[in-house]
Parts: C-alpha cells; sequence; structure tokens
C-alpha cells in the first residue's frame, strides 16, 4: 500500500507540474487603438476623410488638434500656420473661421482629396461626439488665451464631460491645470518627449494619462506609471514591429497613422 500511495503521489506531481508549465497565462488587455489626426497615414490629416477612414478602420479613438481662429473659432489643425497642410499662408490666428475654411487642405496630400477642408470643433463634434472615444490636443494653448474655456463650454454643452469617451491633452501643464480646474471630471492627458520621474507623481494628482512619445517607453516605466494609477498612450506608431513591442510592455494605447497596424 505505501509503494502504491508513493507512486500515486509521484505521478500526480509530475502532472501537476505539466500543467502548471504549459497552461496559458492570462493574457493582457490590448492597447486600445487611436487614430492619430484621423487615419494620417493614408489620408490627409485632420480632415473628415482622414476621420472617416479611420472609423472604418475601426479605432477606438479619434485623435485630433486644436487652435482658433481670429474670430474666437476652435479649428482642427495640427501646425500654428496653415502653409503645411493648405494651399494658403499664414497664421491660424491670422484667418477667421471663412477664411480658413475657404482654404484647400487635402490636395497637399493627394489631388483627389481637393474637397477636404479644415474642420471646425463643431462640425468634428456634430459627427463624431457618441461614435467613438475622442482625444482632443490644445495645441500652442499660451497663443490663444482662453481656449480652455472654450473648449471646455462646448464639451460641457454637449454633455461629453464623463467617463473616458472624451480625453484633453496636451504639452502645456499650465494650460491642463486651468482646464481640470474648470471640469474636473474630464480626463486629462500630459504629452512628454522626456521624462521626469519627480514630476510623476504630481502629474498624477490632475492628470489620468501620460502620453509618451515612443523612443521613451519601456516596460519599467509603464510598470511604475500603473502603479500610480496613470494609463499610458503612446505616439506615433508608424510599424507593426513597434506594435508588437509596445503590447509586450503593457501600455494602454497606441496612436498610429496606420490604424489598421494589428491587422
Amino acid at each position: 500500500m505505501r509503494t502504491i500511495s508513493t507512486v500515486s503521489f509521484f505521478f500526480f506531481l509530475i502532472i501537476y507540474q505539466f500543467i502548471k508549465r504549459f497552461k496559458k497565462k492570462p493574457q493582457s488587455p490590448l492597447p486600445v487603438i487611436i487614430g492619430h489626426r484621423g487615419a494620417a497615414g493614408y489620408c490627409p490629416e485632420n480632415t473628415f476623410a482622414s476621420f472617416h477612414y479611420a472609423l472604418k478602420l475601426g479605432v477606438d479613438y479619434l485623435e485630433i488638434d486644436i487652435q482658433m481662429t481670429k474670430d474666437g473659432e476652435l479649428v482642427v489643425i495640427h501646425d500654428p500656420i496653415v502653409n503645411r497642410t493648405t494651399n494658403g499662408k499664414g497664421k491660424v490666428k491670422e484667418f477667421t473661421l471663412a477664411e480658413i475654411q475657404a482654404l484647400d487642405a487635402g490636395s497637399w496630400f493627394h489631388p483627389k482629396f481637393h474637397n477636404e477642408k479644415i474642420p471646425s470643433l463643431q462640425e468634428f463634434l456634430d459627427e463624431f461626439a457618441g461614435r467613438v472615444g475622442l482625444i482632443l490636443e490644445l495645441k500652442k494653448p499660451s497663443l490663444y488665451p482662453g481656449i480652455e474655456e472654450k473648449v471646455g463650454n462646448e464639451l460641457l454643452r454637449r454633455g461629453l464631460v464623463s467617463g473616458e469617451q472624451v480625453i484633453v491633452q496636451s504639452f502645456d501643464c499650465n494650460s491642463l491645470k486651468r482646464f481640470h480646474s474648470m471640469i474636473p471630471s474630464i480626463q486629462i492627458g500630459v504629452l512628454v518627449k522626456k521624462i521626469s520621474y519627480k514630476e510623476l507623481f504630481a502629474i498624477s494628482s490632475y492628470a489620468s494619462y501620460i502620453n509618451l512619445k515612443v523612443t521613451l517607453v519601456n516596460k519599467g516605466l509603464v510598470i511604475r506609471l500603473h502603479q500610480l494609477g496613470l494609463k499610458t498612450f503612446i505616439w506615433t506608431v508608424r510599424n507593426k514591429k513597434e506594435a508588437e513591442l509596445l503590447k509586450y510592455y503593457g501600455v494602454d494605447g497606441i496612436i498610429t497613422d496606420y490604424p489598421d497596424i494589428n491587422n
């Protein structure tokens, strides 16, 4: 009986170790996919063509840039000047809304996009709010006094002030602190090109996200951010090799010009 009992024990132990070794570990949730200025690798950035194509490719969020015209209207454009992405010349803040929307914002990318224009924030929200998550970047807010209030009022008017349906981000921490003091229920993302570990705790007092340049990220940093209760979206990812590495690191989101990067 003792011999049988001993054999049974060791047989059970071998089976247990085998199962333990080959049992699949639970996988971390896949990072969400954020369309950078829509689908900027395939269409002219920050245009309706780009946003609609990003949705077709299945993004979880659209990421856009917000600036302000001479007549105080909020518009969706990345650069503080219009030269690169339109057929015009000059600073965004020197155009009225009507003037800036008269520019061709598509032909620079390809002639087939010649009808694209610079959207207003109102037009963008009319079309996409409630259909997909939104990441609104306050671009160069120091150029546009009061832009935080204008963006905040537009979101309040539409009831876009809770959950993760809208995230407001910027490189400008002072602007983000002002925005957070106005509407603390809207989640804040701090964009960083370099990281100071001393600043992480302070940032976590008003932000939910630290969104890192892809060259900064490593697994240890992601773990530390998560320990502080912060999430991280990584920008700008342009190939599958980077995307696979970021999944291994456990990042929360990938900001990409190519929203089909996982296909």
